[in-house]
C-alpha cells in the first residue's frame, strides 16, 4: 500500500512539473512576440516616418527660401597629415567635418531623432559647400560612405559628418628652404548660394585651434591649425567663407646628416691639394676636379624635388658658396703652377738661406783681396781691389810660364749652404713669442721646397670658409 502512494505522489509530481515549465515556455514565447511586434512596428513607424517626411519634401529649395538666409555652422577634425608636395605646392589631410543647420519642415516637435546614412543623405538637401584651393577630395569608403545624417525631430536641427581627403594647393615660400616655415590655408565656400542665401559660421570660437587626432609627420612639425574667417567677392557677388589655417615648421635634422655635413666635408676635402706638391700636376687636379663634380651632383640632387622658382633658397646659397670654394682651389693651384714655372724657366729663383746660426760674409767686389804666400822662413802678401781684376780667360788664356803671375777675377760665389766660404758667427736671439702666434704664422714662413702661395691658402681657404658657415647657421637658423 505504501508503495502505491510513493509512486500515485510522483505522478503527481511530475505532471505539475511539465506543466509549469510548459506554461514558462509559453509566456517566453509570447514575450518575444511581443517584442518582435514591437520592433516591427518601430521600424514600420520609422520608414513611415521618413516616407512621411519626403512625402512632401522637396530637396532642391534650401530651408527659409525667401524668408532668411540659411545660417549653416562648420566644425572640423583633423585626423591625420600626409604627404607634403613641395615640386607640385600640394598638401593633404585627412579630416572630419560636420555641418549644422536647422530645416523648419523637420520640426514636428518630436522629442525623437533620426540617424541615416550612405544613399538615404542625398534624399535631403544639404549645403553644397566646397573647398577652394582643392584639386582632389575623396570621401573614404571602409565598408560603405564615411558620411550620415542626423535629424532631430523637436525643432529640425540636422548634422551632416563626414570623413573626407582633401589635397589642396599651397602657395609655399622655399627662400629659406630647408630651414623654412610654411603656411597652407583651405577655404571653404558654398559653390552657389552667395551671402544672401547663405552664412557659414564657425561652431567653435574664431581663432581657436582645430583639434588635431594625429600630428606625426615625416619632415615637418605641425605648428598650429587655427580657424579663421574668409569673405570672398566674385563678380561683384560676396560669398560666405571660412577658412582653415595650417602652419608646417620644417625638421632640419635630415638635412645636416644628408646635406650640410657631407658638403663641408667634400669641401674640406679639396683643401688637402694644398699640401700636396706642386709638381704633382694629376694628383691635385683630379682631386679637384672630383670635388668639383660631387658638388654640382650634391645641387642637382636638392632642386630635383623642388619646383624651380626664380629665386634663390638658402640650400643653393650654401652649395653655391660651396662650390666657388672649391673651384677657387683649382684656380689656387693653376696660380701655384703658373707661378712656379715661371720662376723656374727665367732662372729668378732665390736660393734659399742658411738655417744655421752663423751670418755669412757679403762678398763685396770693392773690398781688398789678401793673398799670403809662405816660401820657406818668408812670406809674401799681395792686395788688390776685387774691382781691379779683370778675366783672366779673356786677356791671356795661355797658360802662365815658370816663375810669371798674372791677375785672375774669381768667379763670383753662389750663396749656398756649404760653409766653404768664410763665415762669421753671431748669437741668435730666442723666439719669446707665444706658441699659438709661432702657429698662426707658421703659414706664412717659407721653408725649402714650399710655396707662399699655398702657405697662404692652407689659412685664408679655412678661415674664410668658416665665416661663411657662422655667418649663413646664424641668419638662417634664427
Amino acid at each position: 500500500m505504501l508503495k502505491v502512494c510513493t509512486v500515485v505522489i510522483s505522478l503527481i509530481l511530475a505532471g505539475m512539473v511539465s506543466r509549469c515549465s510548459s506554461s514558462r515556455s509559453i509566456h517566453r514565447r509570447s514575450t518575444m512576440k511581443v517584442i518582435d511586434e514591437k520592433m516591427i512596428n518601430a521600424g514600420n513607424n520609422m520608414s513611415q516616418m521618413i516616407q512621411h517626411i519626403l512625402e512632401n519634401y522637396d530637396k532642391n529649395v534650401r530651408p527659409f527660401y525667401e524668408v532668411k538666409p540659411i545660417e549653416v555652422q562648420f566644425d572640423m577634425l583633423v585626423l591625420s597629415f600626409g604627404e607634403i608636395k613641395e615640386a607640385d605646392m600640394l598638401f593633404t589631410a585627412d579630416i572630419y567635418v560636420g555641418q549644422f543647420w536647422q530645416d523648419p519642415r523637420f520640426a514636428y516637435g518630436i522629442n525623437n531623432s533620426i540617424s541615416l546614412g550612405g544613399d538615404f543623405v542625398d534624399k535631403f538637401w544639404i549645403p553644397d559647400t566646397f573647398f577652394v584651393n582643392s584639386v582632389d577630395i575623396e570621401v573614404h569608403k571602409m565598408m560603405s560612405p564615411n558620411k550620415k545624417v542626423w535629424i532631430h525631430l523637436d525643432k529640425g536641427h540636422i548634422m551632416l559628418s563626414a570623413r573626407l581627403k582633401s589635397k589642396a594647393t599651397c602657395k609655399m615660400d622655399l627662400r629659406k628652404y630647408p630651414m623654412d616655415q610654411q603656411t597652407c590655408h583651405l577655404a571653404i565656400e558654398s559653390f552657389s548660394f552667395d551671402e544672401t542665401d547663405l552664412k557659414y559660421k564657425w561652431k567653435n570660437p574664431v581663432g581657436s585651434d582645430v583639434f588635431i587626432y594625429d600630428a606625426e609627420m615625416a619632415q615637418f612639425n605641425v605648428m598650429s591649425v587655427v580657424r579663421n574667417l574668409k569673405h570672398p567677392v566674385y563678380h561683384s557677388r560676396r560669398f560666405s567663407g571660412l577658412t582653415v589655417t595650417f602652419t608646417f615648421k620644417r625638421r632640419t635634422m635630415y638635412y645636416i646628416f644628408q646635406m650640410y655635413i657631407p658638403c663641408i666635408c667634400i669641401v674640406a676635402l679639396s683643401w688637402v691639394s694644398f699640401w700636396v706638391d706642386a709638381d704633382a700636376v694629376p694628383a691635385r687636379v683630379g682631386l679637384s676636379i672630383t670635388t668639383v663634380l660631387t658638388i654640382c651632383y650634391m645641387l642637382g640632387s636638392v632642386n630635383s624635388n623642388l619646383p624651380r622658382v626664380s629665386y634663390l633658397k638658402a640650400i643653393d646659397y650654401f652649395l653655391l658658396l660651396s662650390f666657388g670654394f672649391i673651384f677657387l682651389t683649382l684656380v689656387e693651384y693653376v696660380v701655384v703652377l703658373k707661378y712656379t714655372r715661371r720662376r723656374k724657366y727665367s732662372g729668378s729663383f732665390s736660393p734659399p738661406k742658411c738655417k744655421s746660426g752663423l751670418i755669412e760674409e757679403e762678398w763685396d767686389d770693392k773690398k781688398m783681396m789678401e793673398v799670403k804666400i809662405q816660401i820657406g822662413s818668408t812670406a809674401y802678401t799681395f792686395k788688390d781691389s776685387l774691382s781691379n781684376l779683370t778675366s783672366a780667360g779673356k786677356e791671356n788664356e795661355k797658360s802662365p810660364k815658370n816663375g810669371e803671375m798674372y791677375k785672375t777675377s774669381p768667379r763670383k760665389p753662389v750663396k749656398t749652404c756649404d760653409h766653404s766660404k768664410p763665415i762669421l758667427p753671431r748669437c741668435v736671439e730666442p723666439d719669446n713669442t707665444h706658441p699659438i702666434i709661432r702657429f698662426l704664422k707658421k703659414p706664412f714662413t717659407t721653408e725649402e721646397g714650399e710655396n707662399k702661395i699655398d702657405n697662404f691658402a692652407r689659412f685664408f681657404f679655412p678661415f674664410s670658409y668658416g665665416m661663411f658657415l657662422l655667418v649663413y647657421f646664424s641668419y638662417f637658423f634664427s
